[in-house]
């Protein structure tokens, strides 16, 4: 919403406007909330949204050209349903305009916080858009980027921002030849495919699918996947079932494929019910509690400037993230009829990639990565993903990811990472799908806000940007042969615990400088596996020079005390720790130890090469067995219990709830139930290598696929989801590796030399 300005500085000019408070920022600067130097005021509606050019862009003449046609758009379509253009200077050193600060959320955020809109407040809503967007078109004039965060809402009704792209009829083109400007999801298709020939009919096209984003709460072309979007949109696939039947053939028309078939902005005027704009505009309960937390907001800042204290202490109203056509993110309940998920066929997927390829052949669309979409979240265009910090109304915002996710689900290696790798609130800030080389050799990696650790042989370590997969740091491992394994990587906070041949290490998550080391037991110990539980590593060790003894370590990462060593009569495989306890397979025997204490609980009968264990019952899966099943053993004296599966490849992965998910080696994925050993259902998974669980789907990762099924199981052969990432040229993976997710993305380390971030189908 508003953000404060860095405390200790001087007041901030531009022009004749002293600079309030940050709102957001834009593809090409930053807006802040302002007033008149002379005339401090507590009073949102005297205040002004200023748009600036941001200092690291190069302000040469055809940039200044664009910004004159900006502001005299803006001054064109002056009208009551536009935010007003009230000053501009395009001449000054650094490029500004200011235009009337509307004190309420964008449509993207009341939609996300409060849910799809009454059908009353949807007729209002276009009623006062379509007539906006007529006023517009009469001057000659056309928006070109209607899309919900481009709607502002006031007290009186809505207001159209953002002219940043529109373009007079008759004016030439300054950008690149067939360079495509604009939002998918809320394009028209002639725009989006690079046409020339966009006109006022296209404008329509987008208030259709903002209007039925207003209604439904959903875009009418979302997809998981941007090449799905623009297939749907190119073809005019609108998903409109959620929209309510009454406003459904009016939406219907502005959404059809030929724009000479939609109806005008003055014709929609008409079939939304036409008269005069309301005395008291219907805004539901939601919304209204939106506008009273922004007027508030404002007032304090005001209140604070008019009376010479200073503003930066004030404490900053966190926006929410702008609706994207590909957000993976939980909407609240609305009233409208609850849409039926849409599976995509996977010749659909390939269909869109097919249009995404033809885009690149005649331009390109323009992603403003900055938000999102490109939108604002409100008061003016331009507001940035940031974390969900409440806001004053008490309404949790959506939120960037503001925690660390562990690899393997976390504790107990359960490969489920449930809630986390759904929920929109873990994706990192500004992700987009990405792919990244690195060294061949990486492990398994571990989430944090804002950068991807992914341990390399040796002790190596690698930070990558989350976002976008740019290295941030690295460091190199010594290459030590059996002590050079790619190792767990331990992230508390804002540090990164990787163990080593030279003990365990501790390096800062954003910059990789080292922070603090823990000695290794010894130079005679090579380390096997670690694992992290509650702030404590545990770690087993391999003995050099006696190689059929072991060592079981327990260090708390706070402080770097060794808190116990057990040692082991065999060679010890990698340690898995939970319910208290820590499982290792022993050669092939499995051995629970007291996390406490270190001291051995219990020691199997049945071989075992690794651990799952599920702690709501405490029950300890057993893979690796010879006749290739996965054992189920009692928790308390690691007896088999039963035996799910046969000639398992893959898993298992098990959720909360005892959904067991593995892959056999007839190319299936297989769920059983784990108190009764029931099988629930099976489906193909041919190219199979890693089965994990996210929030409600069974999700099977292979070299180059990914794939998803409903968690309750398929109910044919083409109800599941796929993914496939992009790979550099002439690459082969050869092997898949460890996937994490988080957010409706799924981090990917090959062991080739590649991590590669998509969209978890």
């Amino acid at each position: 919403m508003l953000e404060a300005l860095p405390s200790g500085q001087p007041p901030r000019l531009v022009g004749p406007y002293r600079l309030l408070a940050r709102i957001g920022a834009g593809g090409m600067g930053e807006v802040h909330l302002a007033c008149r130097a002379d005339e401090p005021t507590a009073d949102p509606y005297r205040m002004v949204a200023v748009k600036t050019v941001r200092e690291d862009l190069e302000v040469d003449g055809d940039f200044r050209t664009r910004f004159r046609r900006e502001i005299a758009a803006a001054r064109t379509v002056d009208g009551p349903g536009v935010a007003r253009l009230v000053d501009a200077d395009a001449d000054a050193p650094s490029p500004w305009l200011a235009t009337e600060y509307v004190p309420g959320p964008s449509l993207a955020e009341a939609v996300v916080r409060s849910g799809a809109l009454p059908v009353a407040a949807v007729r209002a809503l276009g009623t006062a858009l379509a007539t906006a967007l007529a006023e517009v078109h009469r001057v000659e004039v056309l928006h070109r980027d209607l899309k919900p965060a481009n709607v502002l809402l006031g007290a009186a009704g809505p207001k159209l921002i953002d002219f940043g792209i529109a373009q007079a009829f008759e004016a030439t083109a300054l950008t690149s030849t067939g360079l495509v400007i604009g939002s998918p999801g809320f394009m028209s298709p002639e725009h989006l495919v690079g046409s020339r020939a966009v006109v006022p009919a296209s404008d329509v096209f987008c208030l259709g699918a903002v209007l039925a984003f207003a209604a439904s709460g959903q875009g009418p072309f979302q997809d998981d996947e941007m090449a799905a979007v623009i297939y749907r949109i190119t073809r005019a696939d609108a998903e409109l079932s959620g929209v309510p039947e009454e406003l459904r053939p009016m939406v219907e028309r502005c959404l059809r494929l030929d724009p000479a078939a939609r109806p005008t902005a003055v014709e929609l005027v008409e079939l939304l019910g036409g008269g005069a704009a309301p005395e008291v505009f219907p805004w539901p309960g939601g919304v209204l509690s939106l506008l009273a937390t922004y007027g508030e907001a404002a007032r304090d800042i005001g209140e604070a400037a008019s009376s010479g204290a200073g503003v930066a202490d004030l404490p900053t109203l966190g926006p929410v993230v702008p609706y994207s056509p590909t957000a993976m993110t939980d909407r609240p309940v609305t009233p409208a009829a609850p849409v039926a998920p849409r599976r995509r066929p996977w010749g659909a997927v390939v269909a869109g990639a097919v249009a995404v390829a033809v885009l690149a052949t005649v331009g390109v669309v323009l992603l403003n990565r900055n938000d999102g979409d490109g939108g604002s979240a409100g008061g003016v265009a331009g507001a940035p993903t940031t974390s969900g910090t409440p806001s004053a109304s008490g309404n949790p915002a959506p939120a960037a990811l503001s925690q660390v996710v562990l690899p393997y689900g976390g504790a107990g290696h359960t490969n489920d990472f449930g809630k986390a790798g759904t929920d929109r609130a873990y994706r990192p800030a500004e992700w987009s799908p990405w792919t990244t080389e690195v060294e061949p050799g990486a492990g398994t990696c571990a989430l944090s806000p804002k950068v991807l650790v992914c341990p390399g042989s040796g002790g190596a370590v690698t930070g990558l940007n989350a976002a976008d997969g740019k290295q941030r740091w690295k460091v190199l491992g010594r290459g030590e042969g059996v002590r050079s394994g790619a190792q767990y990587p331990a992230v508390i906070g804002d540090t990164a615990y990787v163990t080593g041949p030279d003990g365990v290490v501790a390096y800062g998550v954003l910059d990789g400088k080292v922070r603090s080391r823990i000695p290794a037991p010894g130079p005679d110990w090579a380390v096997k596996g670690t694992d992290l539980l509650d702030g404590v590593l545990y770690s087993t060790y391999v003995n050099m020079r006696d190689e059929r003894t072991g060592l079981v370590t327990a260090v708390r990462l706070g402080d770097g005390k060794t808190l116990w060593q057990t040692p082991l009569d065999a060679l010890p495989e990698e340690p898995v720790s939970a319910a208290g306890r820590v499982f290792v397979p022993l050669g092939n025997v499995p051995v629970a130890l007291d996390a406490r204490t270190g001291k051995v609980t219990a020691r199997g009968t049945e071989a075992c090469g690794g651990f799952t264990v599920h702690e709501k019952s405490g029950s300890v899966l057993c893979s690796g067995r010879q006749d290739g099943t996965v054992g189920v053993l009692d928790p308390a004296t690691l007896a088999l219990r039963r035996t799910l599966g046969s000639q398992v490849s893959a898993g298992p992965a098990v959720s909360a709830d005892g959904l067991v998910a593995v892959i056999d080696a007839g190319d299936k994925v297989v769920t059983y139930d784990l108190e009764s050993g029931d099988e629930r259902w099976r489906a193909w998974a041919d190219f199979g290598q890693r089965v994990y669980l996210a929030g409600d789907r069974v999700v099977v990762a292979g070299t180059e696929t990914v794939v998803s099924y409903p968690a309750s199981g398929p109910t044919d052969d083409n109800d599941r989801e796929d993914y496939r990432p992009n790979m550099p040229d002439g690459f082969t993976p050869q092997a898949a590796g460890d996937a994490l997710a988080a957010g409706g993305a799924v981090f990917l380390a090959l062991p080739d030399g590649l991590v590669v971030s998509g969209y978890l189908p």
